[in-house]
């Protein structure tokens, strides 16, 4: 087994479940516990807006998320004491081996008198109530929802850190967006003010529907990410961590299983986030993932956190001299394999994708020419790899 302790977050292991209707209200922050992740973000007091998620392709690891048709979900608690009672006794029921982080306030404070003070006073409340951490919520696709939205939003940032780390000891954690702003210039802000931890979410305001309008059961406007978010949550993170944002980073968006949460860890990430995953499937599903988050591990060679956090930066820093040597494999690779006659059926579609005239048809199957470059868009058409080589063993074997 590898060691998922990661020391950067005193976390158990690096999986941590965002504010969301998972953690709305005790009941469902003790059942999401039952998951044993490294940390659980308790959702805002008096955040109730939002209704199910309409989650495509979920059994493929994730797709379209949005929010949909459905009950919104009630607030459960009267009252702000009685919300801090409860954090209390979340905080002596659930093991000590999973973090507390509550969420403060709520981005439509913003629109409120005294939102400020609101803010600062619930910290300190969460801090005497047992939270091991506060979260500033300022993900997306709330920057979207703000009513102009050209307004000073670092210095919102700044404003708010400074005064959260000025009421409490314990960490101040700051969730934060991607769409709407500049992310690398919203974690610099956050750091400068103190931040102890940053997390940048891939997730946009969306309008995702059917051609057959009507019969859509997804609401327009609701949060957008799924797997195609997670390779621009992965670039935000290497993106910062090239730019010199040192503090943990705990991103999200677009993690659907234990590969999408290796993967934003390896990019440079501490942790990764669960939204909508531990939503839709349960704690169940939780504890099955970082199961798997372990075998992929154990898989790949990695015996430990240090070792997977930012493996991949490679990718995004690799000299000039390797990234060449690598194209011009590859290249050579296209370029010299000729077509596969017992695979080949003859569809032609290599030929209509080809550029330079490099394949042609002779007679019912398709045959390279002398013209060939070996730029690869004809093995992307095949589609019975009568077209193929092993590009990702001639890309390890350059670096």
């Amino acid at each position: 087994m590898a060691n998922l302790y990661v020391k950067e977050f005193d976390m158990a292991n690096p999986i941590i479940i965002a504010s969301s209707p998972a953690t709305h209200g005790e009941k469902n922050m003790l059942k999401t516990a039952r998951s044993m992740p490294g940390a659980i973000v308790m959702r805002n007091f008096g955040h109730s807006a939002g209704g199910g998620s309409y989650i495509c392709g979920m059994e493929r690891g994730g797709g379209v998320q949005s929010h949909a048709l459905g009950t919104s979900i009630p607030d459960l608690y009267t009252s702000f004491e009685e919300y801090c009672e409860s954090v209390k006794r979340i905080r002596q029921t659930m093991s000590r081996e999973i973090k507390l982080w509550v969420s403060v306030g709520h981005y439509g404070d913003l629109n409120t008198p005294g939102w400020i003070e609101k803010w600062k006073n619930e910290a300190r409340e969460f801090e005497l109530a047992g939270a091991d951490a506060v979260e500033l919520h300022f993900n997306t696709p709330g920057v979207a929802c703000a009513q102009n939205r050209i307004f000073d939003f670092e210095r919102l940032i700044l404003n708010s850190v400074r005064n959260a780390k000025k009421s409490v000891k314990i960490p101040v954690m700051v969730k934060l967006p991607v769409e709407m702003t500049d992310p690398l210039r919203a974690m610099d802000m956050a750091v400068y003010a103190g931040a102890d931890a940053v997390g940048p979410t891939a997730r946009w305001k969306g309008f995702t529907f059917e051609l057959d309008w009507k019969r859509t059961v997804a609401r327009g406007g609701g949060g957008y990410s799924g797997d195609q978010a997670l390779p621009i949550a992965c670039y935000t993170v290497a993106e910062a961590r090239n730019n010199g944002v040192s503090v943990p980073i705990f991103a999200g968006g677009g993690v659907f299983s234990a590969e999408a949460a290796m993967k934003l860890i390896m990019a440079g990430s501490n942790i990764a986030q669960l939204g909508s995953f531990a939503c839709s499937l349960g704690p169940d599903a939780i504890a099955q993932l970082i199961a798997q988050f372990d075998r992929l591990c154990n898989k790949y060679g990695y015996s430990n956190m240090e070792e997977l956090t930012g493996a991949a930066s490679y990718l995004i820093n690799m000299p000039q001299s390797v990234a060449k040597e690598r194209t011009a494999a590859i290249g050579t690779a296209y370029r010299e394999k000729a077509v596969d006659n017992e695979k080949c059926i003859g569809c032609g579609k290599c030929v209509n994708a080809c550029w330079y005239e490099g394949i042609e048809m002779s007679g019912k199957l398709a045959a390279k020419t002398d013209k060939c470059i070996g730029c690869g868009y004809c093995f992307w058409v095949c589609p019975t790899k009568a077209l193929e080589i092993p590009a990702g063993d001639i890309a390890a074997a350059a670096i």
